[in-house]
């Protein structure tokens, strides 16, 4: 006990720095958050395809802890983007908690700045369109919505992405409901080159290509990938080494 307590304070350690130093805007009403982008979109040409997909920190408080994770599509020669997302309030309005919306790709979340994980374009985002669209019609909680530990946003995009593991796009720690199953303990990372064991999003390990090695404990998750140079931290989430 003494073990789990001792590591559950370790990994409570980064978010608590992140409240602390992370600069999180703890004070703006959600009403009054800005929602637009914070630098210039570098697009492909506009008869490409492109697929991104995103993250940002989830508004107040919990963005000490989590990201929320979205995928942007835009077909060829159309002059929009669809996002695709899960929000959860439409749960309780008795909506579908995935959502498809047109909205500039990258803007913030709530007032924190997107990050772009990875994107596809071209030729390669064409052949993708029609498997990425099946991977949101098959997702499996369409109706369900839970903050912690899912399934949640990110469960939906870790959905999307062991779906088209041709992405080749890895969540970053703080994504927490990547984790959670949707059928067996054992499945693919999302980047879709490894394993991982889990106990409902809870506690597990994963291996892979994309992810390194991820120990995962209250769906708080750390580890380091020697073949990028990265170590993963909760709260404070992937960290260069070199």
């Amino acid at each position: 006990m003494s073990v789990l307590l001792l590591l559950t304070g370790a990994l409570l350690s980064g978010p608590l720095w992140m409240l602390k130093f992370g600069g999180l805007d703890l004070e703006t009403h959600w009403s009054q958050a800005r929602r637009t982008p914070d630098r210039p979109l570098v697009e492909a040409a506009a008869d490409e395809a492109l697929i991104q997909v995103y993250a940002a920190r989830t508004y107040g408080w919990r963005g000490a802890f989590a990201d929320h994770c979205w995928v942007a599509v835009r077909e060829p020669g159309a002059a929009r983007f669809v996002i695709y997302e899960v929000i959860g309030w439409r749960q309780w309005r008795g909506l579908p908690v995935v959502s498809q919306s047109s909205a500039p790709p990258n803007r913030s979340w709530y007032g924190n700045p997107a990050r772009l994980l990875g994107e596809v374009r071209g030729a390669e985002a064409t052949a993708l369109l029609p498997k990425l669209e099946a991977a949101v019609a098959s997702y499996p909680a369409p109706q369900f919505y839970r903050v912690w530990p899912g399934p949640n946003s990110n469960t939906f995009v870790a959905h999307v992405l062991r779906e088209v593991p041709e992405l080749g796009v890895a969540l970053p720690p703080t994504a927490i409901g990547k984790d959670f199953p949707q059928g067996p303990w054992l499945q693919s990372t999302p980047g879709g080159k490894g394993l991982q064991l889990t106990l409902w999003g809870l506690a597990g390990v994963s291996m892979g290509w994309h992810e390194g090695v991820r120990l995962q404990w209250l769906s708080l998750e750390m580890g380091v990938n020697p073949w990028k140079g990265e170590a993963y931290w909760p709260g404070i989430g992937t960290i260069s080494l070199w």
